[in-house]
């Protein structure tokens, strides 16, 4: 019984340390933008958060890989980050200031029109891909025939008249 305890006691301080050195996601409005330090402050209510880069983290804008220099005040972001001791260490920051970006599950693809639909609640949406735009598979850059129904996927886009002209699509999860 004993042995048991401790087995399970481990067990429970293993994925309690599992868990807090995972990823966390924060979305917000940059107030500012350091470069020299790689920095990005977001406005806070109460105080103003500073999100630090680390030397591998990618930067983007509007769905296109982008500098940090990119990013300006009152752009809107998400940041992936890590809290390591006092310091909240960033290893994505997803910039929008003209796009938007949407979640949806994909009801059907159209590669002859470079299209695809996602499921909606009312009525289905469709997505044009620019010229210009890039698919990321399964943390690889991808093509839209690798793209199935079912996939779970993150798109930035902009809107055109009744178009939406996809910039990104990232798979997140498969069906």
């Amino acid at each position: 019984m004993m042995r048991l305890m401790k087995t399970t006691g481990t067990l429970v301080v293993l994925l309690g340390v599992s868990a807090f050195a995972q990823a966390e996601v924060a979305k917000g409005t940059i107030k500012s933008v350091n470069t020299d330090r790689k920095e990005v402050v977001f406005k806070g209510i109460i105080s103003d958060t500073i999100y630090e880069l680390n030397k591998d983290a990618t930067v983007w804008l509007d769905g296109a890989r982008c500098k940090l220099a990119d990013l300006k005040a009152d752009d809107r972001v998400t940041v992936v980050y890590e809290k390591k001791g006092e310091h909240l260490m960033a290893s994505q920051v997803r910039g929008l200031r003209k796009a938007q970006e949407a979640i949806g599950i994909v009801a059907d693809v159209l590669g002859e029109k470079k299209e695809f639909t996602l499921k909606g609640t009312l009525r289905n949406t469709t997505y044009e891909l620019h010229k210009t735009a890039t698919i990321w598979v399964n943390g690889k850059r991808g093509a839209l025939n690798e793209i199935r129904a079912g996939d779970q996927v993150l798109v930035t886009y902009e809107q055109r008249g009744q178009r939406y002209m996809v910039n990104d699509v990232t798979v997140l999860k498969r069906k």
